[in-house]
């Protein structure tokens, strides 16, 4: 009976000492701004599924539902400590489950391996918990590549080009019963509101608004009525929202937003096909998991303001 009880406290050290080391690392690559870095994405997580298993017993680590359980259960007290402490929001969660998950798992049967077939704890594995710090500072000094991805969508809607130019150069307030709101606008993705231009032409300003304050500065840089227009894209810094995703994304630096346009091609039986392209920019040593979750997000946010001036358009 004792010997269980002692069991069960050492699997409870081992969660809550990783819990700990996962929020140590948090703080540390959030204060130098690496958190879209490969050491944090890949390395700290490794780590995660391995430390509550330096505290079990051979015997644990046959169990394959162990194996998978304790990391598992890791992760899941870890990222409820940062949602609780408003250190990340639901939507950063998401973006770093996977990763996390896959990452932790593999670590730890890898680690089962290596344990089971020394028949003794090594003193030396307990420096994998090193690895995360070390590689982090010199990840930093690696030049970080830029990339330049761009979503398009698009709709094809039963109005003239006329039409349709008057809903999309100047956007007047989307009401709520108009907007068909998804699940990421739950998990923090701002919805639009509407957007008003000083002058149609090259050189206007054009004001993107959004839920919760939040604007767009966009500054035409073609424009042809009734076919096409394009814009620069800029965030009003002091518009920016205080949670968590926008203080990640629009002021970390590491994502931006270029460009967007609207293009409208003529097709048959008076129908006129709307694209709407957006580009932005990652800046980062893992553009290529950035790009994953970029694209969903644009191309959902779009496909959803092209369904609001689909609508209004053909209602007219």
């Amino acid at each position: 009976m004792e010997q269980r009880q002692m069991k069960y406290q050492l699997l409870i050290i081992g969660v809550v000492i990783g819990v700990v080391y996962g929020l140590i690392a948090r703080f540390d690559f959030g204060e130098r701004m690496t958190l879209p870095s490969i050491t944090f994405f890949f390395c700290v997580p490794a780590v995660l599924g391995i430390i509550p298993l330096l505290f079990a017993d051979n015997d644990k680590l046959k169990s394959y539902t162990y194996i998978i359980f304790i990391p598992w259960l890791t992760l899941i007290v870890f990222f409820w400590t940062l949602y609780s402490t408003k250190y990340e929001g639901l939507l950063c969660l998401l973006i770093m489950a996977a990763p996390y998950i896959a990452i932790a798992t593999i670590a730890a049967f890898i680690y089962r391996v290596v344990r089971i077939n020394r028949q003794k704890k090594n003193g030396k594995l307990l420096t994998l918990v090193l690895i995360p710090f070390l590689l982090g500072p010199i990840e930093e000094y690696i030049e970080r590549p830029s990339a330049t991805y761009t979503v398009r969508s698009e709709v094809i809607i039963s109005a003239t080009p006329e039409t349709i130019w008057s809903n999309i150069v100047e956007v007047s307030t989307i009401r709520d019963n108009e907007y068909n709101a998804g699940v990421l606008n739950e998990l923090g993705i701002p919805r639009p509101i509407g957007a008003t231009v000083d002058k149609m032409a090259v050189g206007g300003q054009r004001i993107g608004r959004f839920e919760g304050g939040l604007r767009f500065v966009e500054t035409i840089t073609r424009y042809e009525p009734n076919s096409f227009i394009s814009f620069d894209i800029t965030v009003d810094p002091n518009t920016v929202r205080p949670i968590v995703f926008d203080q990640h994304v629009l002021n970390g630096n590491y994502f931006s937003f270029v460009d967007a346009s609207y293009e409208l091609v003529p097709v048959n039986n008076g129908q006129v096909r709307l694209i709407l392209s957006s580009k932005y920019q990652l800046t980062s040593t893992i553009n290529y998991y950035g790009k994953i979750w970029g694209d969903i997000i644009l191309e959902d946010f779009q496909d959803r303001l092209l369904d609001v001036i689909a609508k209004r358009c053909e209602a007219k």
